[in-house]
């Protein structure tokens, strides 16, 4: 997935963004975006090895 992807801009992107806002508290925010670019990077990650 790379950022110029329909992908990322219409799905990944808002959802992670939504995740962020509902999470509240500084740290959960973190948890959400700690996750969020691990699926990012694996997801990467599996459209170069395939």
């Amino acid at each position: 997935m790379v950022f110029s992807s329909p992908v990322f801009l219409f799905l990944f992107l808002p959802l992670t963004l939504l995740l962020v806002w509902l999470a509240g508290s500084r740290s959960a925010q973190n948890t959400v975006l700690l996750f969020a670019s691990l699926v990012f990077y694996a997801w990467g990650r599996l459209a170069m090895s395939s």
